[in-house]
């Protein structure tokens, strides 16, 4: 069995204020970076957004320094994230990509690269979501297994999908008893959209590593856990997938648990001993791999990959994050700021004149993102966002607001070039809505959403057409039923079309 061990870390994160940034990254990345080095076949994957790195840069150099050491040596596998941690179901899938370029590029700054794989932060999901990362450059993307699971396994549903998307967690709900060997476990996912790869995370493994740092799990408990969860050990399996602040610090666990404000990324002197028994014990029980490895070594999973929109990880909803007083706040002002530039500044600014204004488009899809940032908006109620972290979203609604004043004397002068026709979107024998990019001729590799809009497109071509063209369409039509059939979608009566 191959274990995979992602650290999360996340310099944007709630209460953690400026004063105690060197702590975090000393106290826990450098304990990670150097306790797996200690141990060269333990790989590990290293996962930072784009702020957290430019932030290294600045305070801990010598750090950073180890990190790209760890990546070239080939121990380490570095994943990037949206660079100020926004939630990417709760924004447009264009900000998505921007925030993830912007992290692509201080990568290339510190790094000497573009990366491959990809955290999906709190695992929330649209349908966009996936192209937003494949746009930037991502390869291989983490998935959430309770999510998917939620979405396509029935009598799984019935204990743990949450119904109640008006609150905030789904942990004290029941767990479906699951066959260890489950084979969205073990294997990948190909092609979640085409070219992008990806494995399933869980609560049911990665649950266990907070609790441990934290001394509210023993080692034993842990490694037994993750042992259960091998099977008869095939396959690969992700341990962790969780902040890495945890592991060196108290990362915001008394805010979460107790309330108590003043012991938010406490250093825990005991994190360096604790990872050397973790990584010692995980070895014992198999192989430490990188990402990369878990999505390409590996036998893939048949079935594609579906998750329904607003889905997220611990068995909740994007909402969660998008539903906190700061995020009803702050959400509809950036989202009139987008509003103005894509209506005023856009069509010039990525259009007609895309060359002259190239800075400041950037500049603003820059802030703008930024201004999305999750940890500005958490935790909800009634725990209180960290004030820093509300004035740094305000910070860079502010910077927006201040481009798009560039961008009005900028672009003075400059006409708004002709909107373009869509009189004719969705007329005529196509559907006038692009749903995927996959070959809709290989209906099971197309998941259930892609599934009910090709019937869809399939219908509105069947219904346009005539002679030998309308035959070939209510083939379409017939096979994409017999399609519902084979995934075991039997109690239906299909209609009966005539030629």
């Amino acid at each position: 069995m191959k274990y995979c061990a992602i650290y999360h870390a996340n310099l944007n994160y709630a209460f953690l204020e400026p004063h105690k940034y060197e702590q975090v990254i000393r106290a826990s990345y450098e304990t990670i970076i150097d306790g797996h080095a200690k141990y060269p076949e333990a790989k590990y994957v290293f996962e930072a957004s784009g702020f957290t790195i430019d932030l290294m840069a600045k305070e801990c150099p010598d750090v950073l320094a180890k990190l790209r050491a760890a990546m070239e040596s080939g121990q380490c596998e570095f994943m990037g994230a949206p660079y100020a941690h926004p939630v990417l179901a709760n924004i447009p899938e264009e900000d998505g990509y921007w925030s993830c370029e912007f992290s692509q590029r201080a990568y290339e700054k510190y790094l000497g690269t573009r990366i491959e794989s990809w955290w999906n932060p709190e695992c929330t999901w649209m349908q966009y979501v996936p192209n937003a990362f494949k746009r930037a450059g991502a390869k291989y993307l983490t998935l959430d297994f309770e999510s998917y699971m939620n979405c396509n396994d029935k009598e799984y549903a019935w204990v743990e999908k949450n119904r109640a998307s008006d609150i905030y967690w789904g942990g004290h709900m029941p767990w479906f008893d699951l066959d260890p060997d489950c084979k969205f476990l073990h294997q990948p996912f190909r092609d979640v959209v085409p070219g992008l790869h990806g494995f399933c995370r869980s609560d049911r493994l990665v649950g266990k590593y907070v609790s441990y740092f934290m001394g509210k799990t023993s080692l034993d408990e842990y490694l037994g856990n993750v042992k259960k969860w091998s099977g008869s050990g095939k396959g690969a399996t992700i341990i962790i997938a969780d902040d890495a602040e945890y592991c060196g610090t108290s990362g915001y666990f008394y805010v979460k648990y107790y309330r108590d404000y003043s012991r938010s990324f406490e250093v825990r002197p005991d994190a360096p001993e604790k990872l050397d028994a973790l990584i010692r014990g995980v070895l014992e029980l198999g192989e430490l791999a990188t990402f990369k490895e878990c999505c390409e070594e590996f036998e893939p999973v048949e079935e594609p990959f579906f998750v329904e929109d607003r889905h997220a990880w611990h068995r909740t909803y994007s909402d969660c994050w998008g539903g906190t007083p700061e995020a009803k706040h702050f959400d509809p002002i950036v989202a009139s700021l987008r509003a103005e530039y894509k209506s005023k500044y856009q069509p010039i600014t990525e259009g007609t004149h895309a060359d002259q204004f190239k800075a400041l488009a950037e500049k603003f899809w820059f802030h703008c993102t930024c201004a999305a940032n999750s940890d500005g908006r958490w935790p909800p109620p009634p725990a209180e966002p960290c004030e820093f972290n509300r004035q740094w979203v305000r910070n860079e609604i502010q910077a927006s607001r201040d481009v798009l004043a560039e961008l009005e004397t900028a672009t003075e002068g400059i006409p708004l070039p002709p909107k373009p026709d869509n009189s004719m979107a969705g007329d005529g024998p196509g559907y006038g809505l692009h749903f995927t990019d996959k070959d809709l001729s290989d209906l099971p590799k197309l998941n259930f959403y892609e599934l009910q809009h090709a019937l869809y497109a399939a219908f509105r071509a069947y219904d346009h057409t005539t002679g030998d063209e309308r035959k070939a369409n209510m083939d379409k039509v017939e096979a994409i039923y017999e399609e519902y059939k084979r995934r075991g979608i039997t109690q239906f009566k299909a209609p009966v079309l005539a030629d």
